[in-house]
Order: C-alpha cells, then sequence, then structure tokens
C-alpha cells in the first residue's frame, strides 16, 4: 500500500511541477518564452505579464491583443496563432534590451492553477565576435536538468520497492 501511494505521489509531482526556465541572451537577440497547457484547451486564452506586473501580451478567445500591452514591448512581441488549438502559446520578444531581464510568465486561465515562467537573462555581446542577429543561443534549466537526472534514481527505487 505504502509502495502505490508513493508512487502515485511521485507521478503526481511530475506532471503538474512547473519548472522555471532561465535563458541567456546578449543585447539585440530574440527569443521565445514556451507556454503549454498541461491539457487540451478548450478556451484559447493566455496572459504574459513581466514581473507580475507589466502586460506584455494578451491571447484572448484565440486572439493576440496588444491592446493594453506595455509601451516597452511595442512592436516587439509576436505570438502564433496557428499553434493555440494545440495548447501552445508561447510569445517570442524582439529586440532585447538589458532593462527586459527578469521573469516573464504565461497565465493560463482555463487552468487555474497552470503558469509557466521564464527568467530571462540579458548580457552585453562578447567584443571581436559575430553573432547573428536575432539568434537564441542557451535556454538553460537548471532545475529541469536536476529533475532529469533523479527521474531514473526514484524510478529505480520504486522498482526495487515493488
Amino acid at each position: 500500500m505504502f509502495k502505490s501511494v508513493l508512487l502515485c505521489f511521485f507521478i503526481l509531482v511530475l506532471n503538474e511541477a512547473s519548472v522555471d526556465k532561465t535563458v541567456q541572451v546578449f543585447v539585440g537577440d530574440s527569443t521565445v518564452f514556451p507556454c503549454r497547457s498541461p491539457r487540451q484547451p478548450t478556451i484559447f486564452t493566455a496572459y504574459w505579464r513581466y514581473e507580475d506586473s507589466k502586460n506584455v501580451y494578451d491571447i484572448q478567445d484565440g486572439v493576440g491583443s496588444t491592446k493594453e500591452q506595455d509601451p516597452a514591448y511595442k512592436s516587439r512581441t509576436e505570438s502564433f496563432p496557428t499553434e493555440y488549438s494545440k495548447g501552445n502559446f508561447s510569445l517570442k520578444l524582439r529586440k532585447l534590451q538589458k532593462i527586459d531581464a527578469g521573469s516573464y510568465c504565461c497565465y493560463l486561465p482555463e487552468f487555474s492553477s497552470h503558469q509557466i515562467c521564464t527568467v530571462l537573462q540579458v548580457k552585453d555581446g562578447p567584443r571581436g565576435i559575430q553573432v547573428k542577429p536575432g539568434s537564441n543561443r542557451g535556454v538553460e534549466s537548471k532545475a529541469e536538468r536536476i529533475v532529469s537526472l533523479l527521474i531514473p534514481f526514484f524510478a529505480g527505487t520504486i522498482l526495487l520497492w515493488l
């Protein structure tokens, strides 16, 4: 009985855990912030916010909106409308500046407790190196890497108990 409860708990934690990702880019680059719904959505609505306060972008009923967008993001955001029906509400942000560094969160009202956050780090480009404009380098998630290393350990432990 204990083994079954532990196995169920482990599966639930892995399925519901929202791991913040860290993206490192250089000034002038673009990046795509990922946002996928945990299940097939019936309402195509998502709200993108910077540091839980600035309105970066809204998707309401399947339509992208910049009506209440903070002026700092004007003409720099892009979403992918053909992906909404697949639960993909990712957002592209262009012409990144150091002031853009911080946490970007995607809120999905249909899944009230579900939000996906990405921490953006923006650095000056290295001197003397030509960088392809708009490149997106270094999507890195330390927490995600740790979880992926622990999964085989926990799976092996659970299998030994069974």
